[in-house]
């Protein structure tokens, strides 16, 4: 999934979860903990795979579920002696909402339907207990980038970004009133 596709999701299951708690209060702190959540595996995986070799793929030690629950706990424990578990909520929403949509359509849709053959591209989930599936764009930013293409799921991540921006608009912009009224003060 690409970082669009990323931020579009994870802002949607932070609507939801915001609309089920009794935090209802989205904040310009919550929401770029919750962008950089979007985007954290990614942003150590891929440089420790595709520069500098470390990782045996793009989707391995920091999309791990694993991983996650180690950096979202201690994070959490950290977040509570500063009355900010909110931050560290949005953080791990954007977090676990990107290892989760990176397993795509196909293999959601394929296991759904019984095709349990889809089991092998989930294993990076819980890396290093399991080893990463085989992706064939999967060895640096470049190849990634010339197998761009605009597919219909990739279509489909722009309009779920669309979607997340109009339910930001809708909600009336959180965030950018704070930062707004900063600015004019």
């Amino acid at each position: 999934m690409w970082p669009w596709g990323h931020l579009g999701v994870g802002y949607l299951c932070y609507i939801l979860w915001v609309q089920w708690s009794d935090r209802r209060e989205q904040t310009f702190l919550t929401l770029l903990a919750l962008g950089f959540g979007t985007q954290f595996p990614d942003l150590i995986d891929k440089p420790l795979a595709w520069t500098f070799d470390i990782l045996p793929s793009g989707r391995s030690l920091a999309h791990s579920l694993l991983t996650a629950a180690v950096i979202l706990a201690v994070a959490y424990w950290i977040s509570q002696h500063r009355r900010r578990t909110d931050i560290v909520t949005a953080f791990g929403i954007g977090y676990i909402s990107h290892s989760l949509a990176d397993l795509g359509p196909s293999v959601v849709f394929g296991l759904l339907q019984g095709d349990m053959s889809q089991l092998q591209w989930t294993t990076y989930l819980l890396w290093p207990v399991l080893p990463s599936p085989p992706y064939p764009s999967d060895t640096s930013f470049m190849e990634h980038f010339m197998a761009f293409s605009f597919e219909p799921y990739v279509i489909a991540q722009f309009l779920l970004f669309g979607v997340a921006i109009c339910v930001w608009i809708a909600t009336g912009m959180p965030g950018l009133n704070s930062i707004w009224g900063r600015i004019t003060d």
